[in-house]
């Protein structure tokens, strides 16, 4: 077990090694586990971490600096793009007691729907999932489920209209 998890560890940061091909960079993901649809891109420094399921849908893209946390499940929807900076946080802590706030560590899954697009520098908290067809603008914080087919904008983030 700690072989094939250090192995998976390695995997995951060497592909998001600036001089990685993109193809190589693929198979790495797949090799660790990562579930990988056909036509999915995904850029150099994008950080993967934790031990548990990502899958990225078909043709959905992951630019640079991207971070992904995998404290439990995250599932990227087909045709979804995140921009450059966002940030998928799938672990927190539950608010302890006065002496030590940063209490007990809990995770919860996160979902990106199909065809979302996620603006630069998006932060999508723990437990959240966000709906097909959102675009979430450039710097919000998703602190809770979206619904289809909206504009959100804010921290947090909030439906600013229908698309």
């Amino acid at each position: 077990m700690f072989r094939d998890n250090r192995r998976r560890r390695t995997l995951l940061w060497l592909q998001g090694q600036p001089l990685v091909p993109r193809r190589v960079r693929l198979a790495m993901l797949r090799r660790a586990g990562v579930q990988v649809g056909p036509g999915a891109l995904v850029y150099p420094r994008v950080t993967v971490i934790g031990p548990r399921a990502l899958r990225v849908g078909a043709d959905s893209f992951l630019n640079l600096n991207c971070y992904v946390e995998l404290q439990a499940d995250v599932t990227i929807g087909d045709r979804a793009s995140l921009a450059d900076g966002v940030r998928l946080l799938t672990a927190t802590h539950e608010i302890g007691a006065h002496d030590r706030r940063a209490g007990e560590l809990t995770s919860a899954p996160v979902a990106v729907g199909d065809g979302c697009w996620l603006g630069s520098g998006v932060r999508v908290l723990p437990g959240v999932s966000v709906a097909p067809g959102c675009v979430v603008a450039a710097g919000a914080v998703v602190a809770s489920d979206t619904e289809p087919d909206g504009l959100y904008a804010g921290v947090p983030a909030q439906r600013v209209r229908d698309l």
